[in-house]
């Protein structure tokens, strides 16, 4: 069996379904933030302005993370994976038809549009993980994990691509259409997902807690109380925060301002940038499968994390010695080179992170965990993008790229003493 496991995979409808509907609503989510990112700094010229865009999502995470977290762990996961697709696509319906019938979209409206698809994302997002324990065996969770992540690369390659041509080609409006489409055939495929038979009574118990304010506490409650048996999640809990905030606006801030107003690159340019990124994205869950072994998934995060500084150490020395002494296009290559090579670090790093999760976390707290992990990584997007947007109007790059070794520093702190803390129990 274990020989043909990924075999095994390719061929449980309902692993495949539930990977499409991902892969989809990801290719949908990516095409429009691409879009987005362009339209926003074309109207403003300002990173700072278009980092606030990014940051209203703080708003319903706050608001709502909890109760995600509860509701899956506590009722219907796939219900709820399906119900949030239908959402989106409701949603993006209703802002195609102001764009195009009342008013083109302005900051404002995108501040309303991000804040409502994070509203979704933040009910999704817990859902996921906990699905796809539903799905397949505690065998499976690994080659499933590695599976789900070989298309984040073909996701990275076609959202700039698709994005790019029918932005150009329809503007926002085709954008809005095409995203649309995207999550209707999410919606199709999440309803052929079927849960696995033998989950026994803990998944129906759970379902049968009354929902309430105070029992959702309880739930929380007990998630801290599960933090002091075992103290290496709060460790697992701090990866992602930590790489938000020093890596995330790496790209979401920094290269966009770079290629657009510092070095006003055009379109197709800042295109084949992300077309890069996604090919070394395709790449690396690829390696991955090799590279992170049954219990060695460890050393695939703390080598990840001291390649990523060596890189950006070597980008920031790079771009400050060479300023005014490198042209433009080296300038281009030099970053999409860096950046690449950071991207497929990254991912493999993801990868090992999310078998890390789903292998150590206990089950019946999995939704929860999940939950606070997404919520503290949230609360770091913005915080890092809103100090990363302030760095990139005054600074030049390599100071940033310097302050993203720092940062990688203390994660990787911060991993040994959790694998050593894993390995001990």
């Amino acid at each position: 069996m274990k020989d043909n496991i990924y075999v095994h995979l390719l061929k449980h409808r309902s692993f495949m379904a539930f990977w499409g509907a991902t892969t989809f609503l990801r290719l949908a989510s990516n095409i429009l933030q691409f879009a987005l990112a362009i339209y926003v700094l074309d109207l403003t010229g300002s990173a700072f302005v278009y980092s606030t865009v990014l940051s209203i999502i703080i708003l319903p995470r706050i608001l709502c993370s909890s109760l995600a977290g509860y509701l899956a762990d506590f009722r219907d996961s796939v219900r709820i994976l399906r119900w949030g697709t239908f959402s989106l696509v409701s949603l993006m319906t209703a802002f195609l038809t102001i764009h195009i019938f009342a008013t083109a979209l302005n900051v404002p409206l995108i501040y309303v549009l991000v804040s409502c698809l994070e509203l979704c994302e933040t009910f999704l997002a817990p859902t996921e993980g906990k699905t796809l324990l539903c799905i397949v065996t505690e065998e499976e969770i690994a080659p499933a994990s590695k599976i789900s992540s070989l298309d984040d690369g073909v996701v990275e390659i076609l959202a700039p691509a698709v994005a790019s041509g029918f932005y150009g080609w329809l503007g926002l409006s085709g954008i809005l259409g095409i995203t649309i489409a995207l999550e209707i055939i999410a919606f199709l495929l999440a309803v052929q997902i079927r849960k696995r038979k033998d989950l026994g009574t803990a998944a129906k118990d759970a379902a049968q807690v009354r929902f309430s304010l105070r029992n959702i506490g309880i739930a929380y409650q007990n998630v801290f109380l599960c933090l002091k048996e075992h103290p290496y999640v709060l460790g697992i809990i701090l990866f992602a925060p930590l790489f938000n905030f020093f890596i995330n606006p790496l790209f979401s801030i920094m290269v966009p301002y770079y290629f657009r107003v510092t070095l006003q690159t055009d379109v197709d340019m800042y295109a084949m940038f992300h077309i890069i990124l996604g090919g070394a994205g395709l790449l690396a869950p690829f390696l991955s499968v090799g590279l992170i072994n049954d219990r060695q998934e460890y050393k695939a995060n703390k080598a990840g994390t001291v390649i990523s500084a060596a890189v950006l150490l070597c980008l920031s020395g790079i771009l400050y010695i060479g300023d005014g002494r490198i042209s433009a296009n080296v300038k281009v290559y030099t970053m999409i080179g860096a950046m690449a090579l950071l991207v497929m670090v990254v991912t493999i790093m993801n990868i090992a992170t999310s078998i890390t999760i789903k292998k150590h976390i206990p089950g019946q707290i999995m939704g929860r965990v999940i939950t606070i992990i997404q919520l503290c990584a949230t609360i770091s997007v913005p915080l890092g993008q809103l100090f990363y947007g302030i760095c990139t109007d005054k600074f030049s790059v390599s100071v940033s790229c310097l302050i993203s070794v720092f940062g990688l520093a203390a994660a990787f702190e911060v991993m040994v003493r959790t694998y050593r803390e894993i390995d001990r129990q």
